[in-house]
């Protein structure tokens, strides 16, 4: 985890702060617009990653002939020791000629520490369902799971190819529903458990199927 090397102000106008608890090694993660609070949402659903930190790099760029300041997004570290750094920018802005020098600025520092500078927009970060069902799954986030549930929801699972969620319920019947979907919303959060969240929109019709890389016995 890297400190941020900017301090994020209380919100002005039409700008938009907010703060995100238990974002992977961070209690909170703090950004400055929709797209980025939606960024770390996804970051912290990505199994890829490890740590994220935010606006810890401080960066020159040249624009016009004055030399100005540049602060990236985030920086992702990967469990496979890879660094991202990451500029989260709308389309409608992605190119313009400032935008452009910073990512200038942003690709040469990477160059030389070794990292890849990466420019995400909301066509990667808001695909499809994903985000709308993500704040689904995160109201299971404030519940303890419950492990000999979690381990049952599997083993009634391992029976069927795919099921759908009303189906299954109905076969865990030992399980009170709310109890039940607690810990089925923590399964398919943490991967054990597979349905299309971009595709369509998370309800008892969804279709479940467990990882390949999962050993139930």
């Amino acid at each position: 985890m890297r400190k941020p090397v900017r301090k994020i102000r209380p919100s002005r106008g039409m700008h938009y702060r907010s703060k995100i608890p238990r974002s992977k090694s961070l209690k909170i993660v703090h950004t400055e617009s929709l797209l980025e609070r939606d960024f770390v949402r996804l970051s912290n659903y990505d199994h890829a990653v490890k740590s994220i930190s935010f606006q810890c790099v401080s960066l020159k760029y040249n624009y016009k002939g004055k030399s100005h300041k540049y602060f990236p997004d985030f920086l992702l570290q990967l469990h496979n020791g890879r660094y991202l750094l990451v500029e989260v920018k709308l389309k409608k802005y992605k190119d313009t000629d400032e935008n452009k020098a910073k990512y200038k600025a942003g690709e040469a520092h990477c160059k030389k520490e070794g990292w890849t500078f990466l420019v995400v927009t909301e066509d990667e970060i808001r695909p499809g369902l994903l985000q709308q069902n993500l704040k689904l799954l995160l109201r299971a986030k404030v519940h303890k799971e419950t492990p000999i549930i979690t381990e049952y929801i599997l083993a009634v699972m391992s029976q069927y190819h795919d099921i759908q969620i009303k189906d299954l319920i109905a076969k865990c019947s030992l399980v009170t529903p709310s109890l039940f979907m607690i810990n089925l919303y923590k399964l398919i959060y943490s991967g054990r458990v597979f349905t299309d969240l971009i595709g369509s929109r998370l309800t008892m019709d969804s279709i479940l199927s467990i990882r390949n890389d999962q050993n139930v016995s």
